[in-house]
């Protein structure tokens, strides 16, 4: 690593972001070593299908993994009247145990008990859901 600023994606896609990422896993910790960047975190979208074999990469290469997620969350049907709000992304990373274990439970969310449409977390799922977790918007 060089003296220069570090810095640390904290929102990467990877292919298994589809349609959005393009960053091989595999090539993702050699990118970081190449870059000086010291940590990255992988944030697919409404998916943590690379989390694993990111973190035996990255730890590998002598790069801090972090675990996240871009999920997309949902809002309750409007009132009569009201505009209906649309989905929303909403980026999560882990910053304990704890956070990566709510992390996979808010995954479980978005797929379980869906009736339609896309892949979404409720308000109420998310702050159920929420400790241990750093939230990024915007």
């Amino acid at each position: 690593m060089t003296d220069a600023p570090r810095f640390i994606h904290l929102r990467l896609h990877t292919e298994y972001s589809l349609l959005e990422g393009a960053v091989p896993v595999k090539k993702l910790a050699g990118l970081c070593e190449k870059h000086s960047m010291p940590a990255v975190a992988v944030t697919d979208t409404d998916n943590m299908f690379c989390a694993l074999e990111f973190s035996e990469y990255a730890s590998g290469a002598g790069v801090q993994p972090i675990i996240g997620c871009q999920v997309t969350v949902g809002y309750d049907s409007p009132a009569p009247g009201e505009a209906a709000r649309p989905p929303a992304p909403l980026v999560l990373l882990a910053q304990s145990e704890a956070g990566y274990e709510n992390l996979m439970k808010l995954n479980t969310c978005l797929y379980v008990d869906k009736h339609e449409g896309l892949p979404q977390v409720t308000l109420d799922e998310l702050e159920a859901h929420a400790d241990g977790l750093i939230c990024l918007s915007g």
